[in-house]
Parts: C-alpha cells; sequence; structure tokens
C-alpha cells in the first residue's frame, strides 16, 4: 500500500480525500482493487475496519468541519456503558444515511470538543440533551465524574430550548443543582426539597483526620449526614467494605449517619420520617 496512505491509517483509523486531496486517486485505486473500504463520500478505511472508533472518526472525517458527535454517540465517549447502533451526528445540511443519522443543528462552539480525531459535544451539553428522556442518570454521572458543573448543565440547557423534550429537560437540570453524584442522590435530593428539608450540602469535601470525604448529603448545621446506596452497590464488594469504611470514620467523626438504599427511596413518607427523626435527635 502506498506508505503515506499506510501511515495516515495506521494513526487515525480512516483518511478523506478533502483532507488529502493529492491522495484522491490513489484511494479510489486502492478501493477499486479491494484493498481499502469506502463506507462514506470520500472517506476509506481499512478493508474490515469500519466499527467501534474507526467508524466514528471516519463519520467525523466526512461530516468535517460542521459536523458533531452528540447524545448518545457522544455520551458513549464520555460515560462508560453507554452504545447505541446509530452514529448520531449534529450538522446543518446533511442528510442522514445508513446508520448515521443527522439532527439538523449547528452545536454552539463552546460545546465542542476535539480530540484523537473526532469532534463531539461536550460532557455537559451531552448530558442536557439526554436529561430530556434518561430523568438525569447521563447529568449525575457527569457530575460524579467532574466532567461539568451544574452551572454548566444549565448554560447548555439554555442553547436547547428549540429541542424535544425541553420542558422536562429543564425540570431535570434544575434538579441537578445540587450537585448529586448518582441517580440515587438526584431521587433523595427531590424527596427533601419536596418536603422543604433544607440546610444541606452535596458532595461537599469534608476533612476527618487525615482523609477528605464527600459525604452524599451533610447537613451544615446539625452533625447529620445522609448516605444513599445506588442499585449497583450490593453488587461490588469492594465499594459496600469502602462505604462501611467511611461510614465508621463519620461515626468517629460524631456525626449521626443515615443510609437508605434505592428500593428505600421508593417510599418517601419513611425516608422523610427517619430524616425528621435524627434532625430532631441531633438537637439535643
Amino acid at each position: 500500500m502506498h506508505p503515506e496512505i499506510a501511515y495516515i491509517l495506521a494513526e487515525n483509523g480512516a483518511i478523506a480525500t478533502k483532507q488529502h486531496p493529492n491522495l484522491g486517486s490513489t484511494l479510489r485505486r486502492l478501493h477499486l482493487h479491494g484493498d481499502l473500504d469506502n463506507p462514506l463520500p470520500g472517506v476509506f478505511v481499512a478493508p474490515g475496519q469500519y466499527h467501534g472508533v474507526t467508524r466514528l472518526r471516519a463519520v467525523s472525517l466526512w461530516s468535517a468541519p460542521l459536523g458533531v458527535l452528540h447524545e448518545r454517540t457522544a455520551a458513549g465517549i464520555w460515560l462508560p456503558g453507554i452504545e447505541t447502533p446509530l452514529v448520531r451526528l449534529a450538522h446543518p445540511t446533511l442528510r442522514s444515511r445508513s446508520r448515521v443519522h443527522i439532527t439538523r443543528r449547528q452545536i454552539p462552539r463552546e460545546f465542542i470538543r476535539s480530540a484523537k480525531g473526532l469532534r463531539t459535544a461536550s460532557a455537559a451539553y451531552v448530558a442536557a440533551e439526554l436529561a430530556a428522556f434518561d430523568d438525569g442518570r447521563a447529568a449525575t454521572e457527569v457530575l460524579r465524574l467532574k466532567l461539568a458543573t451544574p452551572d454548566e448543565l444549565r448554560q447548555a440547557t439554555r442553547t436547547l430550548a428549540a429541542t424535544v423534550g425541553h420542558e422536562q429537560r429543564t425540570r431535570v437540570i434544575a434538579a441537578c443543582a445540587d450537585n448529586p453524584w448518582s441517580y440515587a442522590e438526584l431521587r433523595l435530593h427531590r424527596i427533601l426539597r419536596e418536603t422543604g428539608i433544607t440546610g444541606w450540602v452535596a458532595n461537599r469535601p469534608i476533612r476527618i483526620g487525615s482523609q477528605v470525604f464527600d459525604p452524599d448529603i451533610r447537613f451544615l448545621k446539625r452533625r447529620v449526614i445522609i448516605e444513599v446506596d445506588g442499585r449497583e452497590t450490593h453488587l461490588l464488594t469492594r465499594q459496600f467494605l469502602l462505604d462501611r469504611q467511611r461510614q465508621n470514620a463519620f461515626t468517629v467523626a460524631d456525626f449521626r449517619v443515615i443510609r437508605f438504599t434505592w428500593e428505600q427511596l421508593d417510599d418517601p413518607a419513611y425516608v422523610i420520617t427517619v430524616v425528621r427523626a435524627v434532625l430532631a435527635l441531633a438537637c439535643r
């Protein structure tokens, strides 16, 4: 194979004629001979390699300079465990084609990130997009990973005012204002706010001895901490042990610790009864 083409494919996985017009005839000839695949107009990859990151790079090359990977496709780049068979791409003029869904939109420059051959929407923008139908699961994860702040989520949400599901999106992102780091924490925040229980902060660092912890919820004027277990906690032995060590540290530091499971959050009346009772005890 042509050495320059081989080098570019080894580095990037895909090559586009508009970036390398001097190689156009060679690329087309290699394709005719079966040495390259041509999955998108003007874009070539090694045979059988149009999948995974190479597919995303090929789409980015084809749609450059205005195309931006967004929604679940971009979420799969920022967050683990999110997959989609379709590549979702924002572009003001291109049309959808096989397994590439085009959203006719131009994403604001401040919410675009470019790295490793990909142009993708920022974590804040993606989480705000998904909040219209995932009830904040992506938003709480980007907050936990510190990929975005609550204020950045709100800024991204404002740019999506003309899109489907914006009323729901706005409610969900507003509920993330207190910095929940999991969907379970978001549910707990909603319960506390709807009942008028205030005076608490979420995931704000506190030093205990030589260690720094981020309690799920800590009351500022009473030595009370609330911890909440997400669905996955029961399955992760190491996390289970770490949570108990953390709780012991809080107890030694003279905090009253309340712990709720995912299932207990289905009963808000129980949660509120326990919280109010412990807060009353902490006043004594």
